[in-house]
């Protein structure tokens, strides 16, 4: 059988060839509206453009169916226009970066807020023509480009390139008669105008824009003060014209928020600085720099090493503030709107804001989230407003192309997230919850008055202990008038000594160290002569039972002669114990005041001078048992209350009533009359006797320094059941140049005192959880608000 020599051939191969992409127009409906799907977001990308382009100022007009947005930055040459600005998706800001590393550049506009290309398609969201007018530096001539964003939409099978775009040069800006006299004064610059708007611009529309251009560069009134918006809008001026009389008739201020012509502006945040707390965080030369203030006081300063690589060099900069009840109330009124309305944390690159981080409904930094999961009490996005600012290239932060769903993830935008977590937020709440949040009364109060006491004294300093509780945080500085020794008869001295100690030898403050040790073998002293005067009183109050007891077995068998002085008469009235009681508590207060000389003594001995802080520090321990064992006499002479050391449950308000009109009134001035109305239903809690009648004594004791005639105290009802005692006199009230916030600080006197009487109002106040504030006084004299019961703590 003859074989099949036969082969198959090979196919002959294809010849290759080039194909090429093919651009339809529709390719600027994708880029535009499709992709820029708020009206507002496309007039930021118009204003970044401007910023891009070194602009210092943007005026933005509103006409009837146009919108201008004009700016004196660098402008382009026809040479940009052609090569560049008609380049799709090119980019001169990407390209100035090529080649370049950002950790690098360090000048004023070396990054820009926008790199893709695409933010010249904006304008097609706005409207259906642009009509761009340009001048670079050293020309004369102004460029100006018409294009027709309709005609681009007729066709999606037409070639991008083949839309005519008219072009023509002019000597001269083509704008309205409200912009002319800036365009006057435009040597260089661009003019965007959209025309045939898509949608109608209304008053509600633009107070919301301004408001977003607000916050979209500069709500802090940092970083970017050399660039500025101002809003024209013709139709509006009327409007605005009202709003600025009706607010000057009511005596305030004009809200940026409530007129639409203007400069873009919020100066609310340099008044939050001395209203609440807030945190500054920079990372700088692998650095971390954290700094914490309290209403204008500066709580500590720290620097550690940064643990985030992907932040070296990008100018990490955050700034939180914790927004308690005074400070909201102080943002609605200048802001116009609640905070919760205005956002959180912005995050802003380049100098320019990300949206939509910090919006209302946003939650990027994750806030809410561990807010919902956690078991400890955090800060959410309600409780915070803030910034965090960051330079970089898109390798690092770009943001998603829609230009409204944040930046892209990527290694440096996670590290970015934890840092705001971990070292600000976090960082912030260490000092709030366990200093701000355990005192009710300090969320209403805008000063530092809640934490000068002892017991807030001693809070600060736990919570700048705790801090620096590592190796790895030097602490830079902190508050000398906050995180202090308090005084050796409060209640938190023990507890804040451990504290200062750990900050002592944290900063190597010898000094300090030093008064540490001497405070707390005064304390130890006093504290043994406390535990020997009560042996002393107790051996005395059982010999004086015994003598009662055969005394009353005398009475009883024949009748007391009548006594001829009023104070044995009164004193009679007192049973027994009571006197026994009172006689206990002067003995005890008398072993301590010798104990407290006595140490005054040994610490000086061989001084030639003393410093008037030592002698003030000492004196006012002494003073305050004083006026503890002068109101004992009045309580032994004048009344029938039951009287010891220890804290009594009982109603504070008829408590006071009685002190003032059985006591106070009695044992007062001829000259001053004492009146007390009680209005107050009743509020039981744990006080102690002693302290509350030193608070009556010192108010009246100052109100007759200072020439009074007459002193009210008038006790009602407060928020959720708390005492408000308003307390007025006729006095000569505050001396000229007075400090107001200084009068309840030791030793600082209006009236030649010894500036220890308001002092230890605070301080007792202070221990039941109570406060004591300046009110307004009607006329001549002095006004007092005091607050007791809004968590109703005791010692």
């Amino acid at each position: 059988m003859a074989s099949d020599t036969s082969t198959t051939k090979p196919k002959k191969a294809a010849a290759t060839e080039t194909l090429t992409f093919d651009v339809s127009t529709g390719l600027k409906r994708v880029l535009g509206s499709e992709l820029i799907t708020d009206d507002e977001v496309a007039i930021f990308e118009l204003v970044k453009n401007s910023f891009d382009a070194g602009a210092g100022k943007v005026h933005i007009f509103f006409g009837p169916n146009n919108v201008i947005v004009a700016d004196n930055g660098r402008g382009m040459s026809y040479k940009d226009i052609n090569d560049k600005w008609l380049f799709v998706a090119y980019s001169s800001k990407r390209e100035a970066k090529q080649g370049k590393d950002f950790r690098n550049i360090v000048a004023d506009r070396s990054h820009y807020a926008g790199s893709k290309g695409i933010g010249r398609f904006s304008s097609d969201r706005l409207g259906s023509q642009i009509i761009l007018q340009t001048r670079p530096k050293n020309e004369d001539t102004v460029h100006r480009l018409d294009v027709n964003w309709s005609l681009f939409d007729k066709n999606d099978r037409e070639h991008f390139d083949d839309i005519p775009v008219d072009y023509q040069a002019t000597k001269s800006f083509d704008l309205p008669k409200e912009l002319q006299k800036f365009g006057d004064k435009l040597r260089a610059g661009t003019v965007i105008e959209v025309r045939d708007l898509r949608h109608k611009w209304g008053r509600q529309s633009l107070l919301a824009l301004k408001a977003s251009l607000a916050k979209l560069i500069n709500p802090f009134g940092s970083t970017t003060d050399r660039f500025t918006i101002e809003i024209t809008a013709p139709a509006e001026a009327d409007e605005d014209k009202e709003a600025r009389a009706k607010a000057t008739k009511a005596g305030n201020e004009v809200l940026p928020g409530s007129v639409v012509n203007g400069l873009v502006g919020n100066p609310i945040f340099s008044t939050l600085k001395e209203k609440t707390t807030f945190i500054s965080v920079s990372i700088d030369n692998g650095q971390i720099t954290t700094e914490l203030t309290d209403r204008g006081e500066v709580i500590y300063r720290i620097r550690e090493p940064n643990p985030y690589k992907h932040l070296d060099g990008s100018n990490f900069h955050c700034e939180i503030y914790y927004l308690n009840t005074s400070s909201k109330q102080t943002f609605a009124r200048r802001a116009g709107l609640p905070s919760v309305q205005f956002g959180s944390v912005f995050l802003f690159r380049n100098n320019f804001r990300v949206y939509p981080v910090g919006e209302v409904t946003d939650d990027w930094f994750g806030f809410d989230r561990r807010k919902q999961q956690g078991f400890s009490r955090f800060l959410g996005t309600r409780e915070v407003i803030g910034r965090v600012d960051v330079f970089g290239s898109d390798e690092d932060f770009q943001e998603a192309s829609s230009r409204n769903q944040g930046l892209i993830d990527t290694p440096a935008a996670r590290q970015l997230r934890e840092a705001v977590m971990k070292h600000c937020l976090q960082r912030l709440e260490k000092y709030v919850v366990p200093v701000s949040w355990v005192d009710p009364d300090d969320a209403n109060t805008g000063d530092l008055s809640r934490l000068m006491t002892d017991q807030g004294r001693a809070r600060v300093t736990k919570a700048v202990a705790s801090l620096v509780d590592n190796d790895e945080v030097e602490l830079l500085d902190y508050s000398k008038r906050l995180v202090s020794i308090v005084n050796e008869r409060s209640n938190d001295f023990e507890t804040s000594l451990g504290g200062l100690r750990a900050i002592a030898e944290k900063t190597g403050n010898k000094p300090l160290i030093e008064k540490l040790t001497k405070a707390e073998r005064r304390y130890e002293e006093m504290r043994k002569s406390t535990v020997e005067a009560h042996k002393i009183a107790d051996r005395e109050r059982a010999v004086s039972e015994a003598a009662v007891e055969r005394a009353e077995t005398a009475e009883a068998a024949a009748e007391i002669e009548r006594r001829r002085a009023h104070f044995l008469e009164s004193a009679v009235k007192l049973d027994a114990k009571t006197i026994l009681n009172l006689h206990h508590q002067v003995t005890i207060y008398a072993v301590v005041v010798a104990q407290q000389i006595e140490n005054f003594l040994s610490a000086t001995a061989g001084q030639k001078s003393i410093p008037r802080e030592t002698v003030l520090e000492a004196m006012e321990q002494i003073a305050f048992l004083n006026n503890k064992v002068m109101t004992i006499t009045r309580f032994a002479s004048k009344a029938n209350f039951q009287l010891d050391s220890e804290m009594v449950e009982g109603d504070i308000t008829a408590f006071i009533t009685e002190y003032i009109e059985n006591i106070a009134k009695v044992s007062g001035s001829a000259r001053m009359r004492i009146v007390v109305e009680n209005t107050h239903p009743g509020l039981k809690m744990r006080f102690n006797p002693i302290d509350i009648s030193i608070v009556v004594d010192n108010l009246t004791s100052n109100a007759r320094r200072a020439k009074a005639t007459r002193i009210s105290f008038k006790l009602e009802a407060a928020e959720k059941g708390a005492l408000l005692m308003t307390v007025h006199d006729n006095g000569q009230g505050l001396s000229r140049g007075v400090d107001p916030k200084r009068i309840f600080d030791m030793g600082y006197t209006t009236t030649h005192g010894s500036g220890l009487g308001l002092y230890h109002v605070r301080q007792v106040l202070g221990e039941i959880g109570g406060t004591i504030d300046l009110s307004d006084n009607d006329g001549r004299g002095a006004g007092f608000a005091i607050k007791i019961g809004v968590g109703k703590r005791g010692k």
